[in-house]
């Protein structure tokens, strides 16, 4: 800390006038000897002196400033990949040694600096683990240090050790980003290629129709087993349903083995695919694969009907087309091959998207009459072509009083209190960082009983317009996307994540709630998504209405779980206002039914349902360390590689290169009228002043 100052808001020459005044005030009450010895005259006057001086001071607002200084110790993360593929090619004393070299590591650079332990799954502990896990089931690189530049901007963060074989699968190379941080990195593993065989991949289609084959492509890889036969399997339920023999080639060069397969029962079907064991592989953990395929009976017939061709159309079309459950027709009413295909058509359609309609031409109104007949629900995509007219007389949700040829760019903001459907916590953070997109400018009257998904938000400023929106009358539902642009959500999403599973869940979401029929059961109990991964959790949702069709809680629920070889899993729950969901964890791969019930208006209602956990397989499908991306991380960065049997050479580098603390300044202003202790002195020395005249004679 500094030395304090002292500063004024007016001018200090003003306590030479403050000294004056306790002066003379004090003069002009003791200059004339009282009842007491001159001595006594002396303390009175000096007392006197100092309670005014201080009390005028006062007046001038002295303030006292401090500087603290606080040194924040450089911190050195040590990140783990605790993947399942560090303790496929390590064993269990080797994997101990790694643990007890890291923790000797911490031990000898902790002075002066602050150590920190890292894994995949974003565990973050202050001393290393009695025991490290390496089951995760997939390797994120990037994202692990990602992470850390995140969590540690504008901190003193001295350096980071990351502990790795440099196999990654999921995620883009870390070799591809910016770090602002020095990475010395320790490999592990081997970097010669293991015998083995392998499944490295299946491909399928994952919603097949029942009665219908569907075709499994297995790809067989291999190191060192050139010109060998090898068989592969596929079975159901231990039932062996087809199986070929397979001539390897080459290390290094897959082969392709075709089956197809009867979709015969409806579900999740599970099927094993095996590639026969061969003497000398490293492991057989990768011999076997599962393969899951969803039979339903019948697609859901959607229409997009579009002014002119635009990027909006084939963004919702190809999130659609995600979820093989719908079945779509395009049509663009510019091509007049589309409008005559789309007047003569008689099909049924579940839902119908009308994209920058009505333009004003109407070449749509016979089919949109026909479908208004039929009650299909719609949902309207705003754009430059729609007519505003129109357009606020037929899409039922919202009417807009557009100024001609303004436009505002808005970011969209979830509706929190939205019920009518549920959307990822992640999807719903995701918004916040989404491109602006065009909407039209003026007031807004939302219909009754419409209901916003997302808000229009300016800058910083969450206003109260609709950006999408969707309302239901009876079995009529309706939407409107209230925007011209979306495709742009569509590559940000895949800008950022290397896929579009967060645009595909908010446009399959909107379509599966518009294209549904009402539900009008009184309980209902749901998982949040058919497939979940085995390192998921399993999270329920659940909905209870009384006869009014109005919510209630504090129902007990009872929910029974069943795998696929007849164990049960049993749990009770109550649901509150406040959290109506249930989480399930450690469950096993396989296709699981639930059946859940609970007490309601004195019967017993009950529901079922199916869904799926899966593991990746991705960790045991490459075991070859790759030390180069390592050493290229670390020389871009400006850090160094490291064997694991060289981590004192490291430990030696971190103590003789130790980074340095970084000072924070904080300044304190403390006005002197704030000041406790002055109240007390002043208080004192008041009362010693009264005590003393009290005492000799006076008052």
């Amino acid at each position: 800390m500094q030395k304090p100052a002292l500063i004024f808001e007016s001018s200090p020459w003003f306590i030479l006038l403050c000294l004056l005044a306790g002066l003379g005030y004090a003069y002009l009450l003791y200059h004339k000897n009282g009842p007491w010895s001159v001595q006594t005259n002396r303390v009175l006057f000096v007392i006197r002196s100092i309670v005014v001086a201080a009390l005028a001071a006062l007046l001038v607002s002295p303030v006292l400033k401090q500087v603290i200084n606080n040194v924040e110790e450089p911190t050195i993360v040590v990140a783990i990949d605790n993947s399942g593929s560090i303790s496929e090619v390590n064993d269990s004393s080797r994997l101990l040694q790694i643990k007890d070299k890291l923790n000797a590591l911490g031990e000898q650079v902790s002075g002066g600096q602050r150590i920190e332990y890292r894994t995949l799954s974003g565990e973050t502990l202050a001393e290393m683990p009695d025991q490290i896990h390496y089951s995760e089931q997939s390797t994120d690189l990037n994202n692990l240090l990602d992470k850390i530049k995140s969590d540690y901007e504008g901190r003193n963060l001295g350096s980071v050790v990351l502990v790795s074989d440099g196999i990654y699968n999921q995620g883009i190379s870390p070799t591809f980003s910016d770090y602002n941080f020095k990475i010395n990195t320790i490999g592990l593993g081997d970097t010669i290629p293991k015998s083995d065989i392998s499944i490295s991949s299946l491909l399928y289609n994952k919603v097949s129709y029942q009665g219908n084959k569907f075709p499994l492509a297995v790809q067989v890889d291999h190191k060192n087993f050139d010109n060998q036969s090898v068989t592969v399997s596929v079975s159901k339920s231990g039932k062996l349903i087809d199986k070929k023999n397979v001539m390897l080639g080459r290390s290094g060069e897959p082969r392709e083995v075709s089956f197809l397969i009867d979709a015969e029962n409806s579900g999740f079907q599970r099927y094993q695919v095996e590639v026969g064991r061969k003497d000398g592989e490293f492991t057989y953990s990768n011999n076997v694969k599962q393969a899951y395929v969803e039979v339903i009976e019948g697609k859901e017939q959607i229409a997009i009907v579009a002014s002119a061709p635009h990027p909006d159309i084939k963004a919702i079309k190809a999130a659609i087309e995600s979820n093989a459950n719908y079945s779509i027709d395009e049509y663009i009413m510019s091509i007049p091959k589309d409008i005559n295909r789309l007047n003569a058509s008689t099909k049924k359609y579940d839902l119908v998207i009308f994209h920058q309609l009505p333009d004003g031409r109407n070449m749509d109104n016979r089919f949109r009459q026909r479908m208004a007949k039929d009650e299909v629900s719609t949902l309207y995509v705003y754009g430059g072509n729609t007519r505003m007219s129109s357009f606020n007389q037929l899409n039922g949700v919202l009417s807009i009083q557009a100024v001609p040829n303004e436009y505002d760019n808005v970011a969209a903001s979830f509706n929190q209190g939205f019920s009518s459907f549920k959307l990822t916590d992640e999807l719903q953070q995701a918004f916040k960082n989404w491109p602006p997109i065009v909407v039209p400018f003026g007031r807004i009257n939302q219909s009754q009983g419409a209901e916003m998904l997302l808000k229009q938000k300016v800058g910083s400023i969450e206003t109260a317009k609709p950006l999408i929106a969707v309302s239901a009358e009876g079995s009529l539902k309706k939407g409107l996307i209230l925007a011209d642009g979306i495709w742009k959500w569509r590559m940000f999403d895949y800008a950022s994540k290397g896929n579009n599973d967060l645009f595909n869940e908010l446009i399959t979401k909107l379509i599966q709630y518009l294209s549904s029929k009402e539900d009008k059961r009184k309980f209902k109990v749901y998982p949040l998504k058919n497939e979940f991964l085995t390192n998921e959790k399993v999270i329920f949702d659940t909905e209870v209405y009384n006869e009014l069709y109005e919510r209630v809680y504090g129902n007990k629920i009872d929910l029974v779980i069943e795998n696929s070889q007849g164990e049960s899993f049993n749990y009770s729950y109550v649901t509150n206002e406040n959290n109506t969901t249930y989480v399930i964890s450690g469950l096993d791969e396989g296709v699981y039914t639930y059946t859940a019930s609970t007490l309601l208006s004195n019967s017993r209602r009950e529901v079922k349902g199916e869904f799926l956990v899966k593991e990746l397989q991705l960790e045991n499908l490459n075991l070859t360390a790759d030390f180069n991306l390592l050493r290229k991380l670390s020389d871009q960065s400006g850090g160094d590689f490291y064997h694991s049997s060289e981590m004192n050479k490291l430990e030696a580098q971190l103590v003789e290169n130790k980074a340095k603390g970084i000072i924070h300044s904080q300044e304190k202003y403390l006005p002197f009228i704030q000041l406790k202790w002055l109240f007390f002195l002043l208080l004192a020395l008041i009362s010693t002043e009264w005590f003393i005249r009290k005492y000799s004679g006076s008052y």
